[in-house]
């Protein structure tokens, strides 16, 4: 108790305060003793000092424990105050709200009360319980057996104790699809067991013990009416993958769909498939010494699309261990290899084979060519972009050898062998007899052979380049 407090004579000259929410919106609703039990009990709320039984409660409003009682299960039925205990009678005032909710009539659902609580046999069903289901049959238009009939099946999966909150989720998703009437009611439900005693065998190896809660029948439903997956493939799916969990199903269920996968043998070698494509990835992650946690990204992002290119495993492991050897040691590095071949359209590890032969020839005539032309370095890129220009200009191996030999002292020996084979090319020279004949060879200014254009000639050039196709 406080330090400081009003005494009974001063609490009794002070005044009750009751809110005006309550007269204009409460009290019409309630009959005088429920009003005289409302206000009494306010003023009770006040003395802090006095220990006011219910027995004496009863005894100051002029009531018997009954009707006392039943006063104040009305006020709770309208939300201004909690019955915490029966025995002892216990209440709690709550805050007035500007709304209150609607109240039934307690004869028109009286054999639904009884019929509920018989349903649920483990606890008490509160006032406010009954309250939410009466809204719901009146707000829509549900008859007092078919919502029985839910609150039974919810029994069946969930236990005696069933909460208030997971009948009214089920109700309602029953209202929201129109099953609302007693004979779609029991149709539906009749529905819901069958598939149940179909379900059970999935369930019992997904999670074994566990009974099939409306949302599992739901997503069964949706695997083998929409899907058209029968039950024996949705537990081979289930194994196969080895899931234990009915969402995780679900999604699987859905890829293998997107893969246009349904039969047992589609399924089966799919997961083959998978199995050797992870096997795949982590080698080529291991040729290229490179460390992933998580293999599905690699699967994703790079071998699944390999794959779709045409390359097979062992193209794919070869490229790894040339990148590897090349220094080139990531997946980006390899995809980039693999995107430049594809490009080539060199797909089999013959045809790559048989170009990687081919540049490595070439290698070894273009290190001649730079011999010849003086300078000392390795071949690159660019002068294997160079050989293969001039040969398409029609110039044989021994052409472009002599050109080099030009070439020699030049600032640019290379770009100055372009020039040589360029103007041989405007003058018809594809030979080497023919580079003797005409003197090209005697110096190296004479090796070019270029004409002189007027300022008119190069304007009309310029104004050309659009009709011209390179």
């Amino acid at each position: 108790m406080s330090f400081c407090s009003f005494s009974k004579e001063s609490l009794k000259s002070s005044s009750t305060v009751i809110d005006n929410k309550f007269i204009a919106t409460y009290l019409p609703e309630a009959s005088g003793e429920a009003v005289k039990c409302y206000v009494y009990g306010l003023f009770v709320c006040q003395d802090t000092d006095d220990d006011v039984s219910f027995d004496k409660f009863c005894k100051d409003v002029n009531l018997d424990a009954a009707a006392v009682s039943d006063c104040f299960k009305f006020w709770e039925e309208l939300g201004v105050v909690n019955v915490l205990s029966e025995d002892p009678f216990i209440v709690k005032y709550l805050p007035v709200e500007a709304s209150k909710p609607k109240k039934y009539s307690a004869e028109k659902y009286g054999e639904f009360n009884k019929a509920l609580q018989v349903l649920i046999p483990e606890r008490m069903i509160t006032t406010n319980e009954y309250s939410a289901y009466f809204s719901l049959m009146e707000e829509n238009g549900l008859k007092p057996e078919a919502l029985l009939m839910i609150v039974k099946y919810c029994v069946d999966l969930k236990g005696g104790a069933i909460g208030c909150r997971y009948v009214l989720k089920v109700a309602g998703d029953f209202i929201a699809r129109g099953v609302t009437t007693t004979s779609k009611i029991e149709k539906e439900l009749s529905d819901y067991s069958l598939k149940t005693g179909e379900f059970s065998t999935l369930m019992n190896y997904v999670i074994p013990g566990k009974k099939p809660q409306i949302e599992d029948l739901k997503l069964f439903e949706k695997w083998n009416k929409q899907l058209l997956y029968d039950i024996d493939t949705i537990i081979f799916i289930a194994k196969t993958a080895k899931i234990k969990n009915v969402e995780k199903l679900d999604k699987e269920i859905d890829i293998l769909y997107a893969s246009k996968k349904f039969s047992e043998k589609e399924i089966a070698d799919y997961y083959k498939s998978k199995a050797a494509t992870a096997e795949l990835a982590y080698s080529i992650n291991r040729a290229l010494s490179v460390y992933v946690e998580v293999i599905d990204p690699v699967i994703e992002n790079y071998v699944t699309p390999w794959l779709n290119m045409g390359y097979d495993g062992e193209t794919l492991l070869f490229l790894a261990s040339y990148c590897f050897r090349k220094n080139r040691r990531s997946l980006a590095d390899l995809n980039d290899v693999i995107e430049r071949l594809y490009k080539k359209g060199l797909i089999t590890l013959a045809a790559i084979a048989e170009y990687l032969k081919s540049v490595s020839a070439d290698d070894g005539f273009i290190k001649k060519l730079l011999d010849a032309a003086g300078l000392i370095r390795k071949p690159t890129e660019w002068d294997r972009q160079n050989l293969k220009t001039w040969r398409s200009w029609n110039f044989s191996d021994d052409m472009i050898f002599e050109a080099c030999k030009i070439a020699v002292g030049k600032l640019n020996p290379m770009a100055y062998v372009n020039s040589v084979l360029s103007g041989w090319k405007a003058d018809g020279i594809f030979s080497v007899e023919k580079i003797s004949r005409f003197g090209t060879k005697k110096t190296n200014d004479q090796a070019v052979k270029t004409r002189t254009y007027t300022k008119e000639e190069f304007t009309k050039l310029i104004d050309d380049i659009d009709d011209i196709e390179f």
